[in-house]
């Protein structure tokens, strides 16, 4: 793929899963992620700290992503209720070495441990390698976050690095776990 492809070539529609829809992240749905990048026990996963995440903040990221040519953020919606449980992203996309990042949050606790983020991951990976013809999605987790390190694996991420203690959580040193899912 030539360095000078883009979203912008790539009309994102819907994305339907088994348990999900996912659309393009609209400015209507940054008060809800909001709430959920405040909440600690959302917040203890991601990869920063945003408990003190403003709504101006949000809104700038929101204008940074709009116009992103090499990122683009997917609402998760419940396809049963329409209801929007978190978000993803394929972040950092780079058109000439075709690679880019995973991002996932699904926000609404009660939906955890309940398959949508398998879901969710299936199909945004799908549409990386198929859609937009990455051949290469990496992603960061913390070694502490059992569950999504159990999903990853289970969408067919495999582990390529850890970094030794550099994320510090609850007054305690944690690895960083790499993982990357290649196009076969």
């Amino acid at each position: 793929m030539s360095g000078k492809k883009n979203l912008n070539n790539y009309p994102v529609k819907k994305i339907i899963g088994k348990k999900i829809i996912l659309r393009v992240l609209e400015r209507g749905d940054l008060k809800r992620s909001l709430a959920w990048l405040k909440d600690s026990s959302v917040n203890m996963f991601l990869s920063q700290n945003f408990c003190d995440y403003t709504e101006e903040q949000e809104l700038k990221w929101f204008k940074f992503i709009q116009s992103s040519r090499n990122d683009i953020v997917f609402a998760i919606k419940d396809i049963n209720t329409n209801l929007h449980i978190g978000n993803c992203a394929l972040h950092k996309i780079n058109w000439g070495k075709g690679d880019c990042e995973l991002g996932i949050v699904i926000g609404e606790k009660g939906y955890w441990n309940k398959g949508y983020g398998s879901d969710t991951i299936m199909n945004v990976t799908k549409f990386a390698m198929f859609e937009l013809d990455l051949k290469s999605i990496k992603l960061n987790v913390y070694k502490y976050n059992r569950r999504a390190i159990k999903v990853y694996k289970k969408c067919g991420f495999k582990l390529i690095q850890t970094q030794k203690k550099n994320h510090l959580y609850n007054g305690k040193y944690w690895d960083t776990l790499i993982m990357e899912l290649k196009k076969t």
